[in-house]
């Protein structure tokens, strides 16, 4: 390696010995284009503007009872929340028996 060629060259092959140990051992995997996305209902809707509503009414004024307020309605949504795919699912298999 006594030439700026012979330099360039093992550089080059360092680099792809890296490259390819690199993808052995984290193989490229495909992207999931989308995610399956929560059909949002009326009442969802309804629930999460209450939330954000108390929400910035807790920033604002800082009240403690707000607060509690604020955590009753979050937890109240996200109650509906996890209930609704389930719901969902009921409703797709109500429909495709009638």
């Amino acid at each position: 390696m006594k030439d700026e060629a012979g330099l360039g060259l093992a550089v080059h092959w360092i680099q792809q010995a890296l490259v390819s140990a690199y993808e052995e051992n984290y193989p490229i995997r495909s992207v999931k284009k989308g995610r399956k996305s929560l059909k949002w209902t009326s009442e969802l809707e309804s629930l999460r503007r209450v939330v954000r509503r108390l929400f910035n009414k807790c920033l604002d004024d800082n009240n403690p009872h707000s607060w509690e307020l604020y955590r009753q309605a979050q937890r109240r949504y996200k109650r509906r929340y996890k209930r609704l795919p389930k719901r969902l699912g009921r409703l797709s298999v109500a429909l495709l028996v009638t």
